[in-house]
């Protein structure tokens, strides 16, 4: 087998440390939010899960034609706008004295929607057996960044207050642009166009990539909701100040770990990929059911967190897996493309029904969730068995 060639090493970590910036800026906010946010001017339960879930909206509508756009102006260009725009709305919201303006901040940071075109840039500076290893570069930073992010993002809040997180990630995008600028080397010749909308109308009509589609849209729905209750449980229910919640997330995704490695080796000795998917949504909404019985105990609690991380991050890994090898070459760049999308806008429809449900109360939070996730269970088991049969 050969090996990533000096160029492709250097791509890879490039562009896989800028992406991680961006990540790790976007989840900074998540494990604080629902706590700090509540002091700023005109805050609701229902605004703050708008607040924390608008990025994903325009994050969701823009992947596609910012796809589209790097086709025709470059990617490297596409990037740098997505990255200015992302930079722009973390200065409106590090300024912002009121909920409105953090929204509209975290609505423009959402324009930044690069996540397809740093995939079509991968796909432009690799060779076709590389590209599997590169991707896997970018997806482990992207993982990385997420555990970091709830780790340190309690820290740094109780450091610099909501505004500095804005700051810092602002300061990320700003570095961000100097590594795309100063590290990733864009083919004179790009490739041809990923997919055209013919493509991506095809891709919406197979089953199994629908199934992956919707089952990402359940899982960041539910990463979104959960984070807009569980930093108030922490405070509220077990008197845990804000700057040490890292004590219970650090231990449980180190834990998660134990539940999310031995899946992944074992669907693939087995084959046995969508079963274990289907499983892991249908334990997902039992996790969130146990959540609705009224948690006193905090080892408990962080017991149920590390099933909920193991499932979500061997999900979080195994579908876009399952995708690229599912969808045929021609028609991977659309499928990635209305994945992604999905992805965001769950995590939009998270933070807005969550939200609503806050102002009830917590409970319907966890009962919807338990729902959704057992019905994407079981709507996954009939789209399956309709592919099946045929």
């Amino acid at each position: 087998m050969s090996r990533m060639n000096s160029i492709e090493k250097r791509s890879a970590l490039a562009i896989a440390f800028m992406i991680a910036l961006r990540m790790y800026g976007l989840f900074l906010i998540l494990p604080v939010f629902a706590i700090m946010g509540q002091e700023i001017n005109g805050s609701t339960p229902v605004l703050l899960g708008v607040a924390v879930g608008v990025y994903g909206l325009t994050q969701a509508i823009l992947q596609i034609p910012m796809g589209f756009l790097s086709d025709v102006w470059g990617r490297k260009k596409v990037i740098t706008l997505g990255l200015t725009l992302f930079l722009t709305g973390s200065v409106i919201a590090a300024l912002a004295s009121s909920i409105e303006m953090i929204i509209l901040g975290r609505l423009i940071q959402g324009m930044g929607a690069i996540a397809s075109t740093g995939l079509a840039l991968i796909a432009d500076v690799s060779r076709p057996e590389q590209r599997g290893k590169m991707m896997g570069i970018v997806g482990s930073s992207i993982g990385l960044s997420f555990m970091l992010a709830f780790i340190t993002g309690p820290i740094l809040a109780n450091l610099f207050g909501l505004s500095g997180l804005f700051w810092i990630t602002a300061l990320l995008a700003a570095l961000a642009l100097v590594v795309l600028w100063a590290f990733v080397n864009e083919p004179a010749k790009r490739t041809r166009r990923d997919y055209q909308w013919s493509e991506l109308l095809f891709c919406i009509k197979q089953k199994q990539l629908v199934f992956m589609d919707l089952g990402i849209f359940v899982l960041h729905a539910s990463m979104t909701a959960l984070f807009l209750v569980l930093p108030v449980m922490l405070a509220d229910q077990f008197g845990m100040p804000i700057e040490t919640h890292w004590k219970v997330y650090l231990p449980v995704l180190l834990a998660s770990l134990l539940i999310m490695v031995p899946m992944i080796i074992l669907q693939e000795k087995f084959k046995k990929h969508h079963a274990f998917m289907l499983t892991s949504f249908l334990l997902l909404g039992l996790n969130f059911l146990l959540f609705t019985l009224g948690i006193s105990s905090l080892l408990l609690l962080a017991l149920l967190l590390v099933v909920y991380f193991g499932l979500f991050n061997f999900l979080e890994a195994a579908m876009p897996a399952l995708l690229s090898k599912t969808a045929s070459e021609q028609y991977r760049g659309a499928a990635m493309g209305v994945f992604s999308s999905a992805e965001f806008l769950g995590a939009f429809m998270g933070g807005i029904g969550a939200g609503w449900l806050l102002s009830r109360s917590m409970e319907e939070v966890f009962y919807a969730l338990a729902v959704l996730l057992a019905s994407m269970a079981l709507a996954g088991l009939m789209i399956l068995r309709g592919r099946s049969r045929g």
